[in-house]
């Protein structure tokens, strides 16, 4: 990684990979038996200035770049995807609110998200409405001069924990977005455990009944939230998924090298076996490809490069499907210590699926990008 940074930048790196892994690089297995974070670990993202980072200072945050961004997501998918994603769940919500809030949510909602007292978390998945998200039927009715949300959301990532929340819903036929904090009346909160992969993000599912919210609590003009609103967060969502995805092989490929490196079967070691340099090749040619696609996609969007949303979605879509290519292979290489829960590449390969799911699935993601790919060889003709 090191070859593609400034040597700012690695210093950033080196400073994120000492306060994440020295801090809990041992600790990922004992979260996931609690299916959600500790509250001292929450905290302290909050206090390490982990949830706000991305934000503008403007706001409260810290102002971070996106390749500095990108090396944070790096280093937290290193310890746990579940750690990550609680950052990059708040920056989704909190990012998309400092780009189209009002005046109101930057004084009384942001400050709080950015120096990271209150927790964020994004509301988009419903029972019947996954990556076709036009099918949101949670609703938010005027009555009797009262605003009321309705509906179910569910496997909302730390739905369990989150103070507030960023609830898209229709509204007279028009897509809308508003922000519900979770002691309104009206909100129940329930836990959805024995999920494949991302056991620690406390997942839950969350039902609105005749929520009331303020005026002031809607996100957007009508209409915003389809064409706007979801596409600003998750666009936040792949940069950081790519990276922790990034982060997540970064570790089991190291895992694989101390072993391969050490074990011995049929009196030489493993590394000196030819199926054995064929996987460990495969997945370290994969991960360089993915360390510079993850840096290319940062610096476009730091440049607000036009191309930034195609490389982002490039990224996402190349690291989520080697990454769970490589901790199959990674399990494979390192036999009955891959499959424990006490290993890095366990929990991996369970993640690892989960990631080519969230924040757009690989058929998802594959729509976008043929064409765009298409078309770039067509006009470069």
């Amino acid at each position: 990684m090191e070859h593609l940074l400034d040597p700012e930048e690695r210093a950033h790196h080196d400073q994120m990979l000492r306060l994440v892994t020295g801090r809990w690089a041992r600790s990922a297995h004992t979260w996931e038996r609690g299916e959600i974070l500790p509250e001292e670990v929450v905290r302290w993202c909050g206090e390490a200035g982990l949830l706000g980072a991305a934000l503008p200072s403007a706001v409260g945050g810290g102002g971070w770049s996106p390749i500095e961004a990108g090396l944070m997501y790096e280093a937290l998918g290193r310890v746990s995807v579940s750690l990550a994603s609680l950052v990059n769940v708040h920056g989704m919500m909190a990012q998309t609110l400092a780009r189209w809030g009002t005046a109101w949510h930057r004084e009384h909602v942001l400050p709080a998200l950015g120096e990271g007292s209150r927790v964020a978390a994004i509301c988009m998945t419903e029972p019947h409405a996954g990556s076709d998200l036009a099918a949101i039927s949670a609703s938010l009715l005027e009555k009797a001069n009262r605003l009321l949300v309705n509906g179910t959301k569910v496997f909302i990532t730390f739905g369990r924990r989150a103070d507030d929340l960023l609830v898209f819903v229709q509204r007279e036929g028009r897509s809308e977005a508003c922000l519900v904090r979770r002691d309104n009346p009206g909100v129940s909160i329930e836990p959805m455990g024995d999920v494949l992969g991302l056991r620690a993000a406390g997942l839950a599912r969350i039902t609105f009944s005749d929520c009331e919210i303020a005026p002031e609590a809607v996100v957007g003009k009508p209409g915003f939230a389809l064409p706007v609103l979801i596409p600003t967060a998750l666009e936040h969502g792949r940069h950081a998924v790519a990276w922790m995805a990034l982060g997540m092989l970064e570790a089991c490929f190291a895992e694989c090298a101390r072993f391969v490196r050490t074990r011995r079967a049929f009196d030489r070691t493993l590394i000196d076996h030819g199926q054995v340099q064929s996987l460990v090749t495969r997945m370290g040619a994969d991960l360089e490809a993915a360390r510079h696609l993850c840096v290319s996609a940062s610096r476009a969007m730091g440049a607000k490069d036009p191309a930034a949303t195609e490389r982002i979605l490039l990224a996402k879509y190349f690291v989520c499907r080697v990454a769970q290519e490589h901790t199959a292979s990674a399990v494979q290489l390192l036999g009955s210590s891959g499959v424990s829960e006490q290993s890095v590449t366990a929990r991996a390969y369970r993640d690892a699926k989960v990631l080519t799911i969230i924040e757009g699935t690989e058929q998802i993601l594959e729509r976008s990008l043929a064409p765009a790919l298409v078309n770039a060889v067509a006009e470069a003709s």
